[in-house]
């Protein structure tokens, strides 16, 4: 056995365990309560697995819609060989989103409900709906890969004249509950069924890989929630520091989950590169680094901006934990990737843009964490550190995700598709 196969197979086999200890650990959970495996109380009812396992697991699985956006609607058919991966990691993450959720509630049986019990006033009914529905999305864009895989070819043929349909009814139903009004379901479905018939007339564009509607509709309910989860916190301005605190959360939430999308889609390329010997093409990842320092410079800019507008910015000089964070996730997230992804030496080699993505995927899972443990204030008596269970349990479902991530690069047509779909 060479080095090279040594060292992976050693991986494999950690990763394994690591899969194996959170499922152990989740089963006791169930078993014995959330007391048995947290640090949290009624003073502190949410913590790291809100913040890692949710926040910063949905924004780092947004390489779905973004680059879905960008080939089929911005026209970048150039990166159409990143699209799968992309799908494949956000389709797995959304998975993993929910099955955190379940281990966070304890009650995975009630999910259901909401989606009949409408509370208009709750942020969370919004986001249950579109994480619902865009995971429904990312199974019907996975679903192609299943076919080819298998050469489904008559399946495949009735997905592509179903999924106009399944998409005008999401659609429709999402509009239904949101407004509660019948009215605005019939126009919103009477628009989306005149430009599905004016496409199959021929009398518009129609994308000839993946119908528009079902990008549309990701594009869409990707947005929504992403931004959604930021509207969360502003129900609590007396408990968030001023660092985060801001009536713009839910559009920094969303622009920092498109900001990371090109970073992520690089590291997991590159790291499928090093990992299972899947090359892609350097100038396709070269290109989505051109555009780092434009969005990680508006963002820093919108973020400096912000704590500025506040008057807030006597915060980030004190003496405090939450100054100290707040300056990591700055530096660490933003100031040097953009300094590294403007430096030709760093840009130009797969190194290089390995280490300015992990920079940014380290900022945005910081900034979440800042966002929703950090930064929070409490009761001077209570104080919260996660349990050692809470962090191997997500350390637990992130391994299975990578396992589940490596079979489907080596057993499906996630890479080697660009003949299939343009034949």
């Amino acid at each position: 056995m060479t080095q090279a196969k040594s060292k992976a197979s050693f991986g494999l086999i950690v990763l394994r365990l690591l899969a194996l200890l959170g499922i152990v650990l989740i089963v006791y959970r169930f078993a014995n309560g959330l007391g048995s495996v947290t640090n949290l109380s009624d003073g502190y009812p949410w913590g790291f697995w809100i913040g890692f396992d949710i926040l910063a697991g949905i924004a780092l699985a947004a390489g779905g819609f973004v680059m879905a956006g960008t080939i089929h609607i911005f026209g970048g058919s150039k990166y159409h060989p990143l699209v799968r991966p992309a799908i494949l990691t956000a389709f797995l993450g959304y998975l993993l989103f929910i099955f955190g959720l379940c281990v966070d509630l304890g009650r995975p049986w009630n999910l259901w409900i909401a989606i009949i019990s409408w509370n208009h006033a709750s942020p969370m009914f919004e986001v249950a709906w579109c994480v619902m529905l865009y995971t429904s999305v990312l199974a019907l864009e996975f679903l192609p890969v299943i076919f080819e895989r298998y050469k489904l070819t008559g399946l495949h043929a009735i997905w592509k004249a179903l999924v106009p349909w399944i998409i005008i009814g999401m659609l429709s139903l999402f509009t239904l509950a949101m407004t509660y009004s019948v009215v605005w379901m019939l126009i919103i479905g009477g628009i989306l069924l005149f430009w599905e018939i004016m496409m199959k007339a021929g009398l518009m564009p129609r994308d000839k890989q993946m119908p528009i509607l079902l990008i549309m509709a990701g594009i869409m309910f990707s947005f929504m929630h992403q931004s959604s989860l930021g509207s969360l916190f502003l129900l609590a301005p007396t408990k968030l520091s001023a660092l985060w605190y801001s009536p713009i959360l839910p559009l920094l939430f969303l622009l920092s989950a498109i900001t990371v999308a090109p970073a992520m889609v690089i590291f997991e390329s590159l790291a499928s590169e090093k990992a299972l010997g899947h090359k892609t093409e350097f100038s396709l990842l070269a290109g989505l680094a051109k555009a780092m320092p434009y969005l990680l410079s508006f963002y820093l800019l919108l973020r400096v901006a912000d704590l500025v507008g506040r008057y807030s910015v006597a915060d980030a000089f004190t003496l405090s934990g939450a100054a100290v964070s707040w300056w990591l996730e700055i530096s660490i997230g933003i100031v040097i990737p953009l300094l590294l992804y403007l430096t030709p030496e760093s840009r130009d080699s797969r190194r290089g843009l390995m280490w300015s993505s992990v920079f940014v995927i380290v900022g945005l899972i910081w900034h979440r964490l800042n966002v929703s443990v950090i930064g929070i204030k409490v009761q001077a008596w209570e104080t919260y550190y996660p349990f050692w269970a809470e962090i191997f349990i997500s350390v637990g479902i992130v391994s299975i995700g990578i396992c589940a991530y490596r079979w489907a690069m080596l057993n499906l047509p996630i890479c080697e598709h660009n003949s299939a779909e343009s034949s």
